[in-house]
C-alpha cells in the first residue's frame, strides 16, 4: 500500500505553518515545504503515527492519494476509476468524502463528491461484487478531495476526528477556543515553563490545560482513544504501541504555576470539567475571581488573555474594559509580559499599550490578532491567590 517513506500533508490553522514545521522536524520528517494552512513532508508509517498523537499545531495528517488534472466535470470519474482504491479500503468498510471544490466545472462540491463516489463504489463492483457503504458521520476511511479549477488532489484522511479533539473537553462553554488555535498562541508566544502562566479570562481552560500539556510534555492525542489509522488494512499495531509508549515515557511532572482564572461560576464549572477530564486538577490552579482582583504571584511571569471581542458588548462599553485592562497591567504587572488576542482593533488601541509583536489569527469565523505587551513600570500588590487551591 506504502513505499518506506512516502508523502504527507499536515493541515494547521493561519501562521501556526512555521511552528508545525519545527514541529515536525523534531520528529524526524524531511523534505519539509510550507504552504498556506497546510506542510508538506516525506516520512514512513511511525511517522504517521507520532504525527497523529504527538504534533499540537497540527489538524489532519494527510497522505496523497492521486494528483490529476481534468477538463471537464466528469473527468473525475475517469480518472478515479482508474485507482485500485481496494488498496486502500476493505468491502465491508465505510467511507466517506469531504470535499473541497473551487472550480468554475462544478457549481457545488456535492456533484464532484458524489463522482468520486461512484468510481470508489464501480471499482468494488466490478472485483467483488459488492461495494462499501458511505458513512458520512463515522466512517472507517476518510478520503479529502480537492479540486482548485482542473487541479484534481485525492487524500486519505490518517487523523479520523480533527486532531484539535485532544479528549478532555467535556463541554465547550461560551465559544471555546478551538485546542490546536489554543496550543499554537501558548507556543507563539515562546512560553517555556520557566515562569508562571496566567489564564485570566479563562472560560473553559483550554490556554492553561494546552500549556501544562506542552510543559509536561504530554503528547497532544494522549487522552484520544482513536485515529483513523488504526482502520488502515496496514495498521501495525505493536508499531503503534511503541510510538505511543515512547512518547508517553517523556511526560513529567510541571512543577511551576499555572493559574486559571474566571469570574463567571458557569464558565468555571465547564473548566472544572474539562480539568478533570485531563486529570489535571493537580497542575492547574482554578480560581473563580475577576482579573482587576488577580495580583502576581512571582516577579516574573506571562498573562495569556482572551477577553471578550464585543460582538454582543457596546462598543463604548468595551472600549472602556480595554482600558481599564491596561490600567490594570500598567499598575500591578510590571516585569511580566501579557499577551492579548481579540478581534475588535478599536477596543485594542484603548488598553494604552503599544504591542512590541502582532500574530495574524483566525479565532472561529474572526480574524484577530495576537499582541505582546512588555510590562516595564508599576507595583506589587500583595498575593491573593492560594497556590493549588
Amino acid at each position: 500500500m506504502l513505499e518506506s517513506r512516502f508523502g504527507i500533508s499536515i493541515k494547521t490553522l493561519q501562521n501556526f505553518e512555521e511552528i508545525l514545521a519545527e514541529e515536525l522536524r523534531e520528529i524526524g520528517a524531511t523534505d519539509i515545504n510550507i504552504a498556506r494552512r497546510i506542510v508538506h513532508c516525506r516520512g514512513d508509517l511511525e511517522l504517521v503515527y507520532k504525527a497523529n498523537y504527538c504534533l499540537r499545531t497540527a489538524l489532519r495528517v494527510l497522505l496523497p492519494v492521486a494528483a490529476f488534472n481534468i477538463k471537464k466535470a466528469d473527468d473525475i470519474y475517469d480518472k478515479a476509476k482508474k485507482i485500485d482504491w481496494t488498496e486502500f479500503l476493505d468491502v465491508d468498510q465505510t467511507f466517506a468524502i469531504d470535499p473541497n471544490v473551487q472550480s468554475t466545472l462544478y457549481q457545488h462540491g456535492h456533484y464532484a463528491s458524489l463522482k468520486l463516489k461512484d468510481a470508489i463504489a464501480d471499482v468494488f463492483t466490478a472485483k467483488f461484487q459488492r461495494r462499501p457503504n458511505v458513512d458520512s458521520e463515522s466512517p472507517d476511511m476518510l478520503f479529502h478531495l480537492h479540486i482548485n479549477e482542473d487541479s484534481v488532489s485525492i487524500s486519505l484522511d490518517s487523523s479520523g476526528q480533527s486532531l484539535n479533539r485532544r479528549g478532555y473537553r467535556m463541554s465547550g462553554g461560551v465559544s471555546p477556543l478551538n485546542e490546536v488555535l489554543a496550543a499554537g498562541m501558548v507556543m507563539s508566544t515562546g512560553w517555556d515553563g520557566s515562569v508562571d502562566f496566567y489564564d485570566p479570562m479563562c472560560g473553559s481552560a483550554t490556554l492553561a490545560l494546552e500549556a501544562n500539556m506542552i510543559a509536561a510534555n504530554i503528547p497532544a492525542g494522549y487522552l484520544r482513544k482513536e485515529f483513523g489509522f488504526m482502520n488502515w488494512k496496514n495498521f501495525e499495531k505493536p508499531l503503534w504501541l511503541e510510538v505511543k509508549d515512547q512518547a508517553d515515557s517523556r511526560i513529567k511532572k510541571y512543577e511551576g504555576n499555572i493559574y486559571a482564572i474566571d469570574n463567571d461560576p458557569s464558565q468555571l464549572r465547564v473548566a472544572a470539567s474539562n480539568i478533570k477530564a485531563a486529570d489535571m486538577q493537580d497542575d492547574i490552579n482554578l480560581g473563580l475571581m475577576d482579573f482587576f482582583d488577580l495580583m502576581p504571584q512571582s516577579e516574573k511571569g506571562m498573562l495569556l488573555i482572551n477577553p471578550p471581542y464585543g460582538e454582543r458588548i457596546e462598543q463604548q462599553d468595551i472600549n472602556d474594559l480595554y482600558k481599564a485592562i491596561g490600567d490594570h497591567l500598567k499598575k500591578n504587572w510590571s516585569g511580566h509580559t501579557c499577551w492579548i488576542i481579540s478581534s475588535n482593533t478599536s477596543a485594542v488601541k484603548s488598553v494604552g499599550l503599544k504591542p512590541s509583536k502582532k500574530i495574524s489569527l483566525i479565532n472561529g469565523t474572526f480574524p484577530c490578532t495576537l499582541m505582546r505587551f512588555d510590562l516595564y513600570s508599576g507595583s506589587h500588590k500583595e498575593f491573593v491567590i492560594s497556590k493549588k487551591s
